[in-house]
């Protein structure tokens, strides 16, 4: 009963989001940006009046905005709105996208941690730096935009944005039409970690080539990841996105080159709020945002949903409502989904999310959402993660497999100063391989309810401690005497996996795999819109691997992380 009692609190908890997601429309405005940008709120012009740079209110997360109000402009317009939370020049394009006499502006603007607004400072005239920047070349049908880049080569925010970023991107000008903008970035530097037991190591270890299994501490140079990125917006209807990426952070049996992204978008925010999207693509489950800055969240490493195959997905924006739907194949994707092999060619998984944007003035706004995905990698007591090892090694002699969606929840507030952002993702059932068992798959008989019953019915098992994980993240972004804004971010993860079982491991030792936390201190400064320089303080308790880790876990494990690095991109 108190597992059904659990579940039930924790999904009325989600229910109570949703339902607020779409009944408190007293709070909206009609110049919302779901997960991107609120329309500038005091600037009207004309076309043809060059404005004044000016601080044009707080924009929020990651840029989703474009209200039925504004159409398509017949006239030439050499005004765009840019990213930085100002106006500012942009090269004529020909006829705008968006209307521009009279109206007050979709800013398509970027809440990248401490971007929302400017981190390049709101006063300044024509020379200082704009999230709009970048080059034509070919007359224009070749272009760089580092405003666009900035939106989909981030690892650590707008993780399941991407879609929704293209097309206010198209739909805003910053994205010329009938064009080629080409995009890079790169995320390097130090990665220094220490552990109180010789070889485990929280952060290295989860990237095992990095892992020196004698010693207490470790410290490597490395790029995490280096990409480029391909759009294209030829015709009034149709983009596409690629990009591939390289990466010395890869799992055992992946390529350190990938074609992480391949997909093309349908739609067009000026006619319609519907669109889809089809190819390889991060699926729309959960927000997984880190406000620190190069590690990701406990929420990001559990739970972030990267397709292998072909996913389809219909979303629906429109005054800061977005809701989505994705079908994808039933088979091993590249991260959480998973349906299971005997649904590898078959249409047998889905996610769904609703997500809701407020304005609360003053630059100020609050968001909400949550999401649901059916099945997932947590589905059995089998933690070979990759394909070829699922196709390669048994699984144990008593396989424990059953369906085990997910269900993500989170609130934010930002300000031009302040960032506060709470969310909770859960498994439905517990994980297989956290159930207290030997090396084949056999449950502790303390755990099995009927003795006679079978040994890998989940139903016939008493324990009850789904995977979940709670994240917390403040940040500041104090403008310094040059202009510019620092971000400096404390970002804390909580992960539940287990109970006070203790286990016999590989060689023999004592495992406990109850809970483990990671907590996070970082401070990052903007040289310019091409590159960051920070720095990172990461606290780990407890390490549980997710290969075998009633084998391998330590939960009173300590370790300090430190990690300095640059993020760059054109």
């Amino acid at each position: 009963m108190a597992k059904i009692n659990s579940r039930t609190a924790k999904l009325s908890l989600l229910l109570g989001a949703a339902i607020l997601a779409i009944s408190t429309p007293i709070f909206a405005s009609n110049g919302l940006g779901l997960r991107g940008s609120h329309i500038a709120q005091h600037a009207y012009f004309q076309n043809q009046v060059r404005p004044q740079p000016q601080y044009l209110g707080q924009v929020v997360r990651n840029t989703y905005m474009i209200h039925p109000q504004y159409r398509q402009n017949q006239m030439s317009s050499s005004y765009v709105q840019a990213n930085s939370g100002r106006l500012s020049y942009a090269p004529n394009y020909g006829p705008s996208p968006i209307q521009l006499q009279n109206r007050r502006i979709p800013t398509g603007n970027y809440q990248y941690a401490g971007y929302p607004s400017n981190p390049y400072g709101y006063q300044g005239g024509q020379n200082d730096y704009t999230h709009n920047r970048g080059f034509n070349l070919g007359g224009g049908i070749v272009n760089t935009r580092v405003a666009h880049t900035r939106k989909m080569l981030d690892w650590q925010e707008n993780t399941t944005g991407k879609t929704l970023s293209l097309l206010v991107n198209k739909a805003n000008g910053t994205l010329a039409p009938n064009s080629l903008t080409l995009g890079g970035a790169m995320k390097a530097g130090l990665m220094w970690q220490t552990t109180s037991e010789a070889g485990l190591f929280p952060i290295l270890s989860r990237f095992p080539d990095f892992t020196a299994r004698t010693e207490t501490s470790s410290g490597v140079f490395v790029i995490n990841n280096a990409a480029l990125a391909f759009t294209g917006t030829f015709g009034d209807w149709t983009s596409f996105y690629l990009q591939p990426e390289y990466s010395e952070t890869e799992f055992f049996g992946q390529n350190e080159f990938q074609l992480r992204k391949a997909f093309v978008v349908f739609g067009n925010l000026e006619k319609t709020p519907f669109y889809a999207a089809f190819g390889r693509k991060t699926i729309d489950f959960g927000n997984f945002d880190g406000y620190n800055a190069f590690t990701q969240t406990e929420a990001q490493h559990y739970f972030h949903a990267v397709s292998d195959q072909p996913v389809l997905e219909l979303g629906y924006y429109n005054n800061g409502l977005k809701l989505t739907g994705t079908a994808f194949s039933g088979g091993r994707q590249l991260r959480v989904g998973y349906a299971g092999a005997e649904n590898e060619n078959k249409i047998a998984n889905f996610a769904a999310s609703i997500e809701k944007e407020f304005l609360l003035g003053n630059g100020s706004s609050f968001s909400v959402g949550t999401s649901y995905i059916h099945d997932t990698s947590y589905r059995n007591n089998f933690t070979a993660h990759t394909f070829g090892l699922i196709g390669s090694l048994p699984p144990p002699a008593n396989f424990i497999s059953y369906r085990n969606g997910a269900v993500d929840a989170f609130v934010e507030y930002n300000t031009p100063l302040f960032d506060l952002m709470f969310e909770y993702t859960t498994t439905l059932q517990p994980w297989g391989a956290a159930i207290p068992q030997d090396a084949n798959g056999i449950v502790d008989p303390a755990y099995i309810i009927d003795p006679l019953g079978s040994p890998n019915d989940i139903n016939n098992i008493s324990f009850d401690q789904n995977l979940e994980v709670f994240v917390a993240q403040a940040r500041i972004k104090p403008m310094l005497p040059n202009g510019k804004r620092m971000i400096l971010a404390a970002v804390g993860s909580w992960g539940n996996i287990g109970d006070d079982f203790v286990g016999v491991g590989i060689s023999g030792q004592p495992t406990t795999w109850k809970n483990n936390q990671q907590h996070a201190l970082s401070a990052l400064y903007p040289v310019s819109d091409y590159l960051d320089f920070g720095v990172e303080y990461i606290y780990n308790k407890g390490f549980i691997p997710f290969v075998a880790p009633q084998l391998v876990s330590n939960d009173d494990v300590t370790a300090h992380a430190v990690n300095v690095g640059f993020k760059a991109r054109f």
